[in-house]
């Protein structure tokens, strides 16, 4: 009996069939859709997939909604915290470093996040009891999701 391995229908030519990854929100949506009635056949083919990877989704179906709801989106840890305020203090943030970008002004890291720290309790003061408790502070890690939240890409930031 020969060593050779099976190929599979996706199969060209003797290449093997790519491992394919499939996200936890893609595992949600498949498994609302079948619950609604649609075919594990032609939910298999609208994602790409072998019916019996459907299945297995299904058969794992109470562990992945378990790992969903417990899970935190990435993008939302400041965001969901201190919901408006945030937004509107990353806004005005945003607003003044593009003010000093144009009239040529370099910023560190350290500059930016004491800018913040000053905007975060200016915000406090003017909202009152509803920042009471609250604690921010500005750090490499706030940065690094502010930029993506903010767009920002072509920011030299020098470090001192």
């Amino acid at each position: 009996m020969s060593g050779s391995k099976h190929k599979s229908r996706g199969d060209v030519a003797g290449t093997a069939k790519k491992c394919q990854v499939i996200t936890m929100e893609t595992k949600v949506k498949v498994t609302e859709r079948v619950e609604r009635g649609e075919k594990m056949v032609d939910v298999a083919h609208s994602y790409n997939m072998n019916h019996s990877t459907i299945g297995t989704i299904l058969k794992n179906k109470d562990k992945i909604m378990e790992r969903v709801k417990s899970a935190v989106p990435i993008m939302s840890t400041i965001m969901l915290k201190h919901g408006k305020e945030m937004e509107k203090k990353e806004k005005l943030l945003s607003m003044w470093m593009q003010d000093q970008h144009q009239h040529r002004v370099l910023l560190s890291l350290m500059l930016i996040q004491e800018k913040d720290k000053s905007l975060y309790e200016d915000l406090k003061k003017k909202h009152g009891e509803k920042s009471e408790g609250a604690y921010f502070n500005a750090s490499h890690g706030w940065f690094h999701w502010f930029k993506a939240r903010a767009n920002i890409h072509n920011v030299k930031v020098v470090r001192q």
